[in-house]
């Protein structure tokens, strides 16, 4: 990206900071007043209206990307114009120049990434039925930089695309607090044989725990799913909980063919933090033996958004694939795939 000098970074949250210190701003502007007046990586910050009115011809890049269902990178980029900004562009469009100090994050790529995986992305999307492509296509020029035209589905997560019967076995990998199982509950009427709950992180075990209260139809596991048995490093972090080298804490893994021997699932959730294609990979056997109904999530890393849908295809063929996103931006975008 090249740009004008000064830069002004909208938002100096840890992305502001990270971004900071690759393009040296002049300023940051944030919507918390409780920033403004204070020095952050050296920069002072102010209001988004005082920054305006101090770098008028400024270049703002907006540094701000986290979960929310209300506000997404464009409502701050017309945040920014509405205040007289002219010269407006999203933090993405900084990778091409920036990348190598700005990436990994997230499922974020330069766009030369892109197109060395065009032909996989061209046949993972082709297994998605026609809302499915268009919401691919979103997240697709979302990726290459067009923030606007973001769709967040005002639906209930995991479940509204294929009907809950009164008898299923409903499978929750990254349980989190119970949240998920809530929502199953109220969308099965609280009628269901079973459920088996899988959530290595500490915290978030023992809020769930105390959320089920002794149902026996529930079964929780403090453990994480992947490809193979074995112990491995783990960051706490509540939503954000995943495995690491840098954890502070150690967890189990466990494959779901050796979890779920001797059990029927007819419904799967996967939510992990990046670990869905090596839990799919441990579950083959029971995955392609009962044909359970699947919502897997695509966010957290580049290439699942099509690689995660292709993989599917080959566990579960002659199925049914759509997709939804949930929140702006990109999170909680979620592939479903539902077996015929």
């Amino acid at each position: 990206m090249t740009h004008p000098s000064p830069i002004v970074c909208f938002g100096a949250g840890n992305l502001g900071r990270r971004i900071a210190l690759a393009v040296r701003p002049v300023l940051f502007c944030d919507n918390n007043s409780a920033l403004w007046g204070t020095v952050c990586e050296g920069v002072p910050v102010e209001s988004p209206a005082t920054a305006v009115q101090r770098c008028p011809n400024a270049t703002f890049v907006v540094t701000i990307w986290h979960p929310s269902r209300t506000e997404g990178m464009m409502d701050r980029v017309n945040q920014l114009r509405t205040l007289g900004a002219s010269n407006i562009v999203p933090f993405p469009a900084l990778f091409a120049d920036y990348g190598d100090l700005l990436l990994p994050h997230g499922f974020w790529e330069r766009p030369s990434y892109y197109l060395e995986h065009d032909e996989e992305i061209r046949r993972g999307r082709a297994l998605l039925d026609g809302e499915g492509r268009e919401e691919f296509d979103r997240q697709m020029r979302l990726r290459l930089g067009d923030v606007s035209g973001q769709v967040i589905n005002s639906g209930v997560q995991y479940f509204p695309p294929f009907p809950l019967g009164r008898n299923e076995v409903f499978v929750d990998c990254g349980a989190f607090d119970g949240d998920t199982i809530a929502q199953f509950r109220r969308a099965t009427d609280d009628h269901f044989d079973q459920i088996i709950a899988f959530e290595p992180d500490p915290v978030n075990f023992a809020a769930l725990k105390s959320a089920i209260n002794g149902d026996p139809r529930i079964t929780l596991h403090p453990y994480a799913t992947g490809s193979r048995r074995e112990t491995v490093r783990f960051i706490m972090g509540g939503t954000s909980s995943r495995i690491s080298s840098d954890g502070t804490c150690e967890v189990q893994i466990v494959t779901l063919d050796e979890a779920l021997r001797g059990i029927a699932p007819t419904c799967m959730k996967f939510d992990i933090e990046g670990s869905e294609p090596a839990t799919l990979q441990g579950g083959l056997e029971t995955i392609a033996r009962h044909r359970p109904k699947m919502a897997v999530c695509l966010y957290h890393c580049p290439d699942h958004l099509w690689s995660i849908p292709l993989l599917l295809n080959e566990l579960l063929p002659n199925s049914r694939f759509t997709m939804r996103t949930y929140y702006a931006d990109g999170y909680e975008c979620v592939c479903y795939c539902i077996p015929n």
